[in-house]
């Protein structure tokens, strides 16, 4: 198994949890000790950033699918009654997503930069 393969089982994991913890009730939730719109952003800057790594050679693929993750996040909301969805949060999440991928893409061209 190489590092590729135990980065993408990381990034589908944390994929799986940050489905399961938008959609759990807030009171599940850990407390933290940063704004609700930083931690939505940070998330997905590092759920992006674990995608990038995972898939090197399909940026554009990764990137579209972050923001799209990034949305449908916010949309699941709507299955919880007391979870309200909005465009401002959905947006928060994009630009955290595209912000993760472009930063994962540095990353590596740099470290393959690195091995050349």
């Amino acid at each position: 198994m190489s590092i590729v393969d135990i980065v993408r089982a990381i990034a589908w994991v944390s994929l799986a949890t940050v489905g399961l913890v938008t959609i759990a009730p807030l009171r599940w939730r850990a407390p933290t000790v940063v704004s609700a719109q930083v931690d939505r952003v940070m998330t997905f800057v590092l759920l992006a950033m674990l995608f990038a790594f995972a898939y090197p050679n399909d940026r554009r693929a990764v990137a579209i699918f972050c923001i799209l993750g990034a949305v449908a996040s916010e949309l699941s909301q709507l299955i919880s009654p007391r979870r309200h969805p909005k465009i401002t949060d959905a947006l928060l999440k994009a630009f955290g997503a595209l912000a993760g991928v472009l930063i994962g893409a540095v990353i590596v061209q740099f470290i393959s930069f690195e091995h050349h």
